[in-house]
């Protein structure tokens, strides 16, 4: 049976990982410059103003679906802050908090959850 004249001995895993880890880092580093380049290019594109105004003049044309779904958007927001709000002072509330005093840790507070 003949043996192979040369052996493959893999490198110490440190290095291999050192490696995989510098060609990847080098990769990223190279799309993020032609990311870069890309959006700058985009960005000094004269007909690109006149195509924002455009889309926003159809986001803001009253019922059309994009405005309902600003609309929507605007009012889910709305409702989640305010609901924050309620909740905020109920728990205030809860606790007793006045203020303009300082915030004291109660030494018998139990919460019924």
């Amino acid at each position: 049976m003949p043996t192979a004249r040369f052996v493959v001995v893999s490198a110490p895993l440190e290095e291999r990982v050192a490696a995989s880890l510098a060609s990847r880092v080098q990769s990223a580093v190279a799309g993020a410059l032609r990311l870069r380049r890309e959006v700058n290019a985009t960005l000094q594109r004269d007909d690109l103003n006149e195509k924002a105004s455009k889309a926003l003049g159809v986001v803001l044309r009253p019922g059309g679906l994009p405005f309902m779904l600003l609309m929507l958007l605007v009012a889910v927001l709305a409702v989640r802050e305010l609901l924050l709000r309620i909740e905020t002072k109920r728990i205030l509330k809860a606790h007793e908090f006045q203020p303009g005093t300082d915030a004291q840790a109660p030494t018998d507070h139990q919460h019924q959850d």
